[in-house]
């Protein structure tokens, strides 16, 4: 990032930032607030602005001041000491052709969790070093002689299924936590798997955060993610470790499929995906080491294992199928990166619904645009007239009306709200695009990207991704509880960026996205009484999509849906506009205290080791 554009970034985040001082003073008073912002100072000059120094800055704090208060003894003995259920867990071993060192890092790391009720089923599937191997694991056996398992397999080549299955034979724990034989447990993982059991019996699927880790044990380059985000998965296997899964679940999914090596973790969870019925938990804690060296697929783009990602999209197309649904499957902007494109089930009408009150250069552009980049034959264009005054606009809308163009009047002060729920009954298609007039469309299929998820049952509402006029991000998505309301993601972040984990170019589940730019089926926003009108002018997309996922629906952002959105980079960070937000902000606080805190919050989405004080999924250094 290049100095000017660190100033630019920094100034207008100003009255934001100026918010949170105001913020932290009331509630810790002024000397706490100088110090926490000496030492963000400080950081920064460290690490010189660059993101990957500042996240090792970041991550190292995080490590000290998040996970210390529960990765420790006493925290450890605590927690155990309060289950009342202690279900007992088989890991899932697998060897291949690793050396002795490796492997003992490995087993160390579950012999000495603070959980004792486990086993390791060991099957080792080697071809290189057979009888060294064999006899090392057969004389760590004879130490745990009650607590594993051995058994081995004789298949040439890579026999990761084969050697997976095997060890998945010996297993007798409720539930099975698989493990690759090169990396590490942390010592409170299967103590946080089994606490998760506690809070939800039920539960058959069950997910960490992890890091990586190398050949000399320094941990980096923490992967947060999201809860449970069945979209996501489409576009990127997140779910990679720690994976624990209800063993008599593995079994009914029928273990691990041949022809799917390198990426069997993938295709099984997209199997679990479209059984449906999910009882899943996911653990905001980094529980797995995924060991880096020469050669591991921890070494991202590195090149190795080149078949597992070929092996991603035969898994992709099998989800396809299992749906019964049609569609390709791109290769996404890197490797283990992919578009899952659902065909269009039919030919339904899509209404895009535009407000306008004079602003013929805005409106223009956008119709422009849409005509332009939409090759998907089924949709109107409805303008709602809200109360125009100039003759421009009057001629304006008499030569689109002859364009097939639909114009109809909304004679009452704008409010967003009942604008859109007033017209949601006037227009006829099974889907309603909400778009603002200010924007402009980038690429052809867009239209598609956004019906192909609208039309999937179980989602709710499908986000774009909006810029602002410079190129820089506007809209990823929202982040329910940033700025004590809600904030975009990644928002002023560069056009071309990844963004964190490719949260900026892949598909990904949100807690809501942003109303200028949404589609949802007319029916169903009709049927749940459209946006609530308490909140004007700022939110209402925020409580939508709040309450589709009450209803257990799922919000979509697609990448691939690309317009600029007109607005002023500023608006949003406006002292005014902020103090205007401001008593909209307490109703939403007040109505999902679940999601929202003051300046704070809770979204499934969003990682709670992420600072909601920041858009770019910054890992957060203290409580």
């Amino acid at each position: 990032m290049k100095i000017i554009d660190i100033f630019q970034r920094v100034f207008n985040r100003l009255p934001v930032y100026m918010v949170q001082f105001k913020t932290l003073v009331r509630k810790q008073g002024l000397l706490f607030t100088l110090k926490k912002v000496f030492k963000k100072i400080f950081r920064f000059v460290l690490s010189g602005g660059n993101s990957s120094k500042l996240m090792e800055i970041q991550y190292g704090e995080w490590m000290s001041n998040i996970e210390s208060k529960y990765l420790n003894e006493e925290s450890m003995i605590e927690d155990l000491n309060s289950l009342k259920i202690k279900p007992k867990f088989s890991v899932i071993f697998p060897v291949w052709n690793k050396s002795e060192d490796m492997l003992s890092k490995a087993l160390d790391s579950i012999t000495s969790q603070v959980y004792e009720n486990w086993e390791i089923c060991i099957s080792d599937g080697s071809t290189e070093h057979i009888e060294e191997t064999r006899a090392f694991l057969k004389e760590f056996q004879n130490e745990y002689e009650d607590r594993v398992k051995f058994s081995t397999i004789d298949v040439k080549g890579i026999n990761i299924i084969e050697n997976s299955n095997n060890a998945l034979s010996l297993a007798t724990g409720e539930y099975v936590v698989f493990m690759d034989c090169d990396d590490e447990i942390s010592k409170n993982c299967l103590l946080e798997l089994a606490k998760g059991i506690n809070s939800n019996p039920k539960v058959e699927f069950l997910y960490s955060d992890f890091d990586k880790i190398d050949e000399k044990g320094k941990r980096f380059d923490p992967s947060f993610w999201p809860d449970w985000s069945p979209h996501t998965l489409t576009a990127q296997m997140y779910t990679t470790h720690t994976t624990c899964y209800k063993r008599s679940v593995v079994e009914e999914l029928g273990g691990l499929v041949k022809g799917t090596e390198g990426a069997q973790d993938w295709d099984l969870v997209l199997r679990y995906v479209t059984r449906g019925n999910w009882n899943v938990i996911h653990i905001p804690k980094i529980l797995y080491h995924w060991r880096v060296y020469p050669g591991s697929t921890a070494l991202a783009n590195s090149g190795a294992k080149d078949w597992a990602y070929e092996n991603q999209r035969k898994v992709l197309e099998r989800y396809l199928e299992r749906r019964n649904l049609t569609g390709k499957v791109i290769e996404g902007p890197f490797e283990g990166s992919w578009r899952v494109k659902f065909d269009i089930n039919g030919n339904p009408k899509v209404s895009i619904v535009i407000p306008t009150k004079d602003k013929i250069g805005y409106l223009s552009r956008a119709i422009e645009s849409i005509k332009k980049h939409t090759k998907y034959s089924n949709y109107e264009i409805v303008i709602v007239n809200n109360r125009s005054e100039e003759e421009d606009t009057r001629e304006y809308f008499e030569e689109i009306k002859n364009d097939g163009i639909t114009v109809i009047d909304f004679d009452e002060p704008f409010h967003f709200g009942k604008l859109y729920n007033w017209a949601s009954r006037e227009a006829d298609g099974e889907y309603m695009l909400i778009l603002n007039n200010d924007v402009k469309v980038l690429n052809d299929g867009w239209l598609e990207s956004m019906l192909e998820f609208a039309q999937l049952p179980e989602v709710g509402s499908v986000g774009a991704r909006l810029y602002y006029e410079d190129g820089r991000i506007q809209h990823a998505g929202v982040i329910v509880g940033a700025g004590g309301a809600a904030a975009h993601s990644h928002r002023l972040c560069s056009g071309d960026d990844f963004g964190y984990n490719g949260a900026i170019v892949n598909v990904r589940n949100y807690l809501a996205v942003t109303g200028a730019c949404v589609m949802v089926n007319r029916e169903r926003f009709i049927d749940m009484g459209g946006f609530d009108e308490q909140f004007d002018p700022a939110y209402q997309d925020v409580d939508l999509g709040i309450r589709l996922f009450e209803m257990s629906l799922y919000n979509v952002y697609t990448p691939y849906a690309e317009l600029i959105h007109y607005e002023s980079v500023t608006r949003f960070n406006t002292k005014e506009r902020l103090e205007r937000d401001e008593s909209n902000a307490l109703k939403l606080r007040s109505r999902w205290p679940q999601y929202i805190q003051y300046m704070g919050g809770n979204d499934p989405f969003f990682n709670p080791n992420f600072s909601y004080a920041h858009e770019e999924f910054r890992v957060r250094t203290s409580d």
